[in-house]
């Protein structure tokens, strides 16, 4: 990876496919994190000190040895010193401003995909959700945005809490794995613990605020928040690339599809086969064709046909 690539990563100003490029450089082995910042604290070095100060015209006194041994110490324990101060004050500022800037990375439709942020979290995005973050956490506080779902599995540091912000509510942790879902567009959130305690503060209710022990799940309805137990933990097999099918209704699996292929699709079915219920699992990766297919095989009740260019699918009844 060469430099001006990497200067560019620190300035934000690479494109979308170098910046993944970069991101996985950085993911392959902690010397070159340490290769990165190296980099950012020289180039902060230079913006910090600039040019020298022009030299002086007199020409300094001859001075003893002793008095030039005793100037010389004083000099280096004095630039030890400013150097040490000024190392740390860069590397402060470093840190707020790479902390002040986010990226964003979104999971192609009918894919999840995973990404291991600074402080050794890993999350799991699953298909057409979008994670934000700061290249690099600050001192005092780690802080992501998610829209759509994610999977979760936070580096423990007592000083530093993780807060994940959405749409709806505020999910706080110090080392824990939970799944969450923020679905902007019809207004749902939910959130599963599955290890540690979790911390939802409900962003429309602010006094409303719930602690999670794992096995349990929080959702939002009419504007509050409800605690239950966790029905099926297979719902979270996502992140091994399978939809969970067990007691969905037709129309909750047209929704589950809508929102893992990015497609829009449109039923004419009566309610006795869109409330038909389904059991069993499938392999997202197969494609929405494949899906279709399989629930075609569990009910030979509709016929689709798929619009590529408009990427709408039109179910019908079977005549």
């Amino acid at each position: 990876m060469d430099d001006q690539t990497l200067q560019k990563y620190l300035r934000n100003e690479l494109p979308e496919q170098q910046l993944a490029e970069v991101l996985d450089w950085l993911d392959a082995s902690a010397e070159n994190q340490r290769r990165l910042d190296r980099l950012d604290f020289l180039s902060n070095l230079g913006i910090l000190y600039g040019p020298t100060a022009g030299e002086s015209i007199l020409r300094p006194r001859p001075m003893s040895r002793w008095r030039r041994t005793l100037r010389w110490s004083a000099g280096f324990a004095a630039g030890l010193l400013l150097c040490i101060a000024g190392s740390w004050l860069l590397t402060e500022r470093a840190i707020d401003r790479r902390s002040q800037q986010f990226m964003a990375i979104t999971a192609p439709s009918g894919q999840s995909m995973s990404v291991t942020l600074s402080d050794g979290t890993r999350v799991w995005l699953n298909a057409g959700s979008r994670l934000e973050y700061p290249t690099i956490f600050s001192e005092r506080k780690r802080r992501v945005k998610i829209s759509g779902e994610a999977m979760f599995e936070v580096t423990h540091d007592a000083d530093r809490p993780f807060v994940v912000e959405t749409f709806a509510c505020e999910a706080e942790v110090l080392g824990t794995k939970f799944n969450l879902l923020a679905d902007t567009a019809k207004r749902r959130f939910s959130a599963a613990l599955l290890e540690g305690r979790l911390k939802i503060r409900n962003l429309q209710q602010e006094d409303e605020c719930l602690i999670l022990a794992p096995d349990e799940e929080v959702s939002l309805v009419d504007g509050h928040l409800r605690l239950e137990k966790i029905s099926d933990p297979d719902d979270f097999r996502w992140v091994d690339g399978l939809m969970n099918l067990n007691g969905l209704t037709f129309a909750q699996v047209i929704e589950k599809l809508e929102r893992y292929y990015g497609v829009r699709i449109e039923t004419d079915l009566p309610t006795g086969v869109s409330q038909r219920r389904y059991h069993g699992k499938i392999r997202v990766s197969y494609g929405i064709d494949h899906a279709l297919d399989l629930l075609q095989m569990m009910t030979s009740d509709f016929t689709y046909e798929h619009d590529n260019e408009t990427n709408t699918i039109y179910v019908k009844t079977r005549i």
